[in-house]
């Protein structure tokens, strides 16, 4: 017989699990799309988040996360789930990052980006935190033809002013940050085709998150856990593929 504390705490975990793994599904179109383009397969990708320039934020008292989201500019759909990063300092106008993610998909179709959008940080005087928007930009990621490699290596991105929920009205004026841009590095990453079915397709994930069958290794190769008991928890998964 299992004890009240025992199911809540089941329950619990199982919430836990839930939340942590809910993510929006991408449009049908698109899917359908990409099957008619014989994208029916998924390929794991590596983004390198660099360092972010913004002139006109102040430095004091203000720290600034970095929010990713796949985004399908066709339909105007955010879809998967929204990574966020810790809140970082800036110094010298500038504020470094330094984050590894990793993702796969199927919908390797030029409609496919990137969102990543700079929150500011501030104390309001209860103690509680006052996020606001200083800027987004699109990371494309495929080009105009289906079939071709994904275009990878350095990318210095412009920030825009607003919102991404902007990209949902056609109609704003589009209109850059002077001065402001992301640095960043995207690539194949063909060491996630042994371990993708361990995560959904078109989430982000960092290589320090705990994925459940994927075991820590001193030499930076991802091992895969094959017990069926029990799953490994990493605390610093480490998928160099090297």
């Amino acid at each position: 017989m299992v004890k009240t504390e025992d199911e809540s705490t089941s329950k619990d975990c199982w919430r836990e699990v839930f939340e942590r793994n809910r993510s929006v599904p991408p449009p049908r179109q698109t899917v359908r799309l990409a099957a008619e383009r014989h994208c029916t397969h998924s390929e794991g990708f590596q983004l390198s988040l660099g360092r972010v320039s913004v002139p006109r934020l102040p430095e004091v008292s203000v720290t600034a996360p970095l929010r990713l989201t796949l985004f399908d500019r066709d339909h105007k759909h955010f879809f998967g789930k929204t990574w966020r990063s810790q809140p970082q300092k800036m110094k010298n106008n500038r504020i470094s990052f330094s984050e590894v993610l990793y993702f796969h998909t199927s919908l390797r179709l030029p409609s496919t980006v990137v969102v990543l959008e700079l929150v500011s940080m501030s104390p309001r005087p209860d103690g509680s935190q006052h996020g606001l928007g200083e800027g987004f930009s699109l990371l494309e990621l495929f080009t105009t033809r289906p079939e071709a490699p994904a275009a990878d290596g350095n990318r210095r991105l412009n920030l825009h002013h607003g919102s991404p929920r902007s990209l949902l009205h056609p109609l704003v004026k589009d209109t850059s940050v002077e001065g402001a841009h992301l640095d960043c590095v995207i690539k194949p990453h063909p060491a996630l085709n042994s371990v993708m079915h361990l995560f959904p397709e078109n989430v982000l994930v960092s290589g320090d998150e705990n994925i459940p069958g994927l075991a820590a290794s001193p030499t930076g190769i991802t091992n895969v856990s094959r017990s069926k008991n029990k799953a490994i928890h990493s605390p610093a998964i480490k998928w160099n593929g090297s």
